[in-house]
């Protein structure tokens, strides 16, 4: 047995009591800051996904033979001998006019050629011209890096440091990255990889000369289709027989279409849906529309060339669908599902699913994949500015209001399935529109989140715009669970300080409180410390402002975790107490229950070892009560180092071997590689090599396993073992 002053240091915990991860390795948790327990499982270290993001090609792609040609002569030819691509890095910007068709061209060939690409192909949407916000290059970076299964902790803050991350993850991968719709080279430049055995296709309105100038990208400028490639693309649909019958009419069909792929394409639905009708007609209807348009002279912007043809489409449509059509530009989601189109339009999610598929039928809506749609960026403006024709000024914040009502309700429902303790927000009043989304395992929950979440922003964005103050910050407090579960940590904070500012465009001292709480986390979470002290302050006078006990809880709680973290303050312990007696006067057993864990932490540190297992014991006893499995294992791992450092190394190894099966049990990579590093130690200390060996390399194995830099402190350990 060794002294104290001779004693290994075993925590496993690394000097900061609040911060742990739980379940997958994305998902780091401050332990405070996430106001319920935590229920995700990992998949197995061994698993490796192989990225295949490429949306749907459009079918029936015909013409731009030559353009095809050229991007083939931009392929690097086959080694033989590892039969992979090789050469010098290929980066080829594809621009264009709107409707042209340059993202229709780039997943064509991308669709032919990932097959030379066997470590995956990439996708991101810049949105250049869609709803909202344009995403930036470090948001975008932040989501191919979680697609190359890069832990959240792992990835930088900044911008720099996140394409460097990039670039080294891709070095020597053969990998295919489609970057749409980008609008500048600097949107672009960060997101590009230095690999040779990587090929880069970049879709812009814009010529992007910055990239071709300074990266030597290879520029193609894609033109309006021409009077034969229009119309073989009619008679790919058509037949040869029907365009025969009236040549004439058949050009000028195209030639209302602007010779545009869109139109088009779009056309060729409507005359497939009339297909007794003469070319003359339709093409007579289409001369009529050109002039009620002219005569209303709205023919100077976007959509100018191709309107008629859209309405010719739209007026076409059941009057379900149209309205389908028109809530569908004013929708705030760059990607649709159909159960959120359901909520806005107020229809049956099985209604709408038919009456997408009938918009994606006619080319008006393009479907992506299962109930998964994009509508077009002219189409788009096409549907917002029909609904602001034909619905009631007032529809619009309708829409709205039932789109952030259902995105709450579900997005609560995807809470407590991670989090099955935690406390939503009290309900707007009135009942959300449309079906609910509920979810089976949190893991369920976690994908929905990931691939709402820029729609969630959106939606977010848009309720403020309409003054919909209460769901504006309601939405924020409830989905900052995620957001800081998946370590999105800037936005973190943007959507808590636009929640905080509803909050106070009503004087809603509650939703104060709990956006201020948020708020702070997030600034915690980015290291703004004093920005993050001053939040809490004002979240806990918020909460005793309006008698909010579990609020005041949690901001005293953070308060002394904070405080403690930042230069070990005295006063630290006295306001975890304070936490407990607010969460014992609220009946939050769970928040009791982790701030009791805190406060063994800080007791131990002064040397205190009764005391801080006394805590850990009321602990377990709690979450034993609330059976809240995890929590329960973690406090025997809290108990365990709290053991240790009384010299108990004989029962601190039977509480982390009685957690130890809970974590395996749950696929929980991170806790299971802290569980087995405290093991490990301890039986260092007692000169069990073996056994230390066994488990120290376990974690070195699980911590390698998701890039975990503690893996080099393991390393070293398990060296001086050998």
């Amino acid at each position: 047995m060794t002294s104290d002053e001779e004693r290994v240091d075993t925590s496993p915990y690394r000097g900061n009591p609040h911060n742990y991860t739980q379940g997958d390795p994305d998902t780091v948790v401050q332990a405070g800051a996430i106001h319920g327990d935590v229920n995700v499982t990992a998949s197995s270290a061994g698993d490796v996904t192989i990225p295949r993001q490429l949306p749907m090609a459009v079918s029936g792609f015909v013409n731009r033979t030559v353009e095809l040609s050229q991007l083939d002569t931009l392929v690097p030819a086959k080694d033989d001998t590892t039969g992979r691509t090789s050469g010098a890095v290929v980066i080829s910007a594809i621009g264009g006019s709107p409707g042209v068709g340059k993202t229709t061209l780039a997943l064509h060939w991308a669709h032919r050629m990932r097959y030379r690409y066997v470590d995956g192909d990439l996708y991101v949407n810049m949105r250049g011209h869609g709803p909202g916000p344009r995403l930036d290059a470090s948001t975008a970076l932040d989501s191919l890096l979680r697609t190359l299964e890069v832990p959240s902790e792992r990835i930088p803050d900044d911008l720099d440091g996140r394409s460097a991350l990039y670039r080294s993850r891709l070095d020597g991968k053969h990998m295919l990255i489609l970057i749409d719709d980008a609008v500048s080279p600097e949107q672009v430049r960060p997101l590009l990889p230095a690999s040779p055995t990587c090929l880069v296709l970049v879709t812009s309105r814009s010529t992007l000369s910055g990239l071709v100038a300074r990266e030597g990208a290879q520029r193609m400028s894609l033109d309006t289709l021409t009077t034969e490639e229009s119309l073989s693309l009619l008679r790919t649909h058509l037949g040869q027989q029907r365009l025969n019958a009236e040549p004439d009419m058949a050009r000028a069909l195209v030639a209302h279409c602007a010779h545009l792929p869109l139109a088009l394409r779009i056309l060729t639905e409507r005359l497939l849906d009339r297909p007794d009708a003469p070319l003359a007609d339709i093409a007579a209807e289409l001369d009529a529309e050109n002039e009620r348009l002219d005569t209303l002279g709205i023919t100077d912007d976007e959509l100018s060339d191709v309107r008629a043809v859209f309405d010719s489409s739209y007026t076409a449509l059941p009057s379900d669908a149209a309205r389908m059509f028109r809530v569908l530009g004013v929708h705030p989601g760059i990607e649709l599902d159909a159960a959120s189109c359901a909520a806005a339009a107020g229809m049956p999610v099985k209604r709408t699913r038919a009456l997408l598929d009938q918009l994606a039928g006619t080319h008006l809506l393009q479907r992506l994949g299962r109930e998964r749609y994009r509508l077009h960026d002219l189409l788009r403006m096409y549907a917002a500015e029909r609904f602001h024709a034909e619905e009631p000024v007032e529809s619009q914040t309708e829409v709205i209001d039932k789109l952030a009502r259902w995105y709450l309700a579900s997005a609560r429902n995807a809470v407590l399935a991670v989090m099955p303790n935690f406390r939503p927000v009290p309900d707007p009043e009135g009942q959300p529109s449309g079906e609910l989304l509920t979810f089976d395992t949190a893991h369920a929950a976690l994908a929905w989140f990931e691939q709402e979440r820029p729609t969630l922003i959106s939606t977010l964005r848009a309720a403020v715009d309409h003054e919909l103050y209460e769901l504006a910050w309601k939405l924020p407090v409830t989905l900052g669970v995620f957001f800081e579960l998946h370590q999105h940590r800037h936005e973190d904070l943007d959507i808590h300080a636009i929640g905080l500012g509803a909050a106070r465009s009503l004087d809603d001292r509650k939703g104060q409180a709990r956006t201020l709480i948020g708020l702070a986390d997030a600034q915690w979470m980015l290291d703004e410390i004093e920005q993050a002290l001053e939040t809490y302050v004002s979240a806990l006078e918020a909460a005793r402002e309006v008698g909010d006990g579990w609020t005041e809880g949690f901001a005293l709680y953070q308060l002394g975790n904070l405080r403690w973290q930042r230069n070990r303050d005295s006063e630290a312990p006295t306001l975890i107490r304070h936490a407990i007696d607010a969460f014992r006067r609220a009946e939050d057993k769970r928040g009791e229950g982790m701030a009791l864990l805190s406060l063994a932490a800080y007791e131990q540190s002064l040397g205190h070892h009764d005391t801080a297992l006394e805590h850990c014991g009321t602990a377990l006893t709690i979450f034993t009560d609330i059976a809240d499995t995890w929590s329960a294992a973690w406090a025997r791992c809290y108990r365990a180092d709290a053991l240790t450092s009384a010299n108990q190394h004989r029962a601190a190894i039977a509480e982390y071997q009685t957690a130890l099966p809970v974590f395996i049990d749950l696929a929980d990579i991170d806790t299971e590689a802290i569980t087995r590093i405290g093991l490990g130690r301890t039986h260092r200390v007692l000169g069990e090599t073996d056994q230390a060996r066994n488990h120290l390399g376990t974690a070195l194995d699980l911590l390698r396993s998701v890039d975990d830099s503690r893996a080099e402190e393991i390393e070293a350990e398990l060296a001086q073992l050998a």
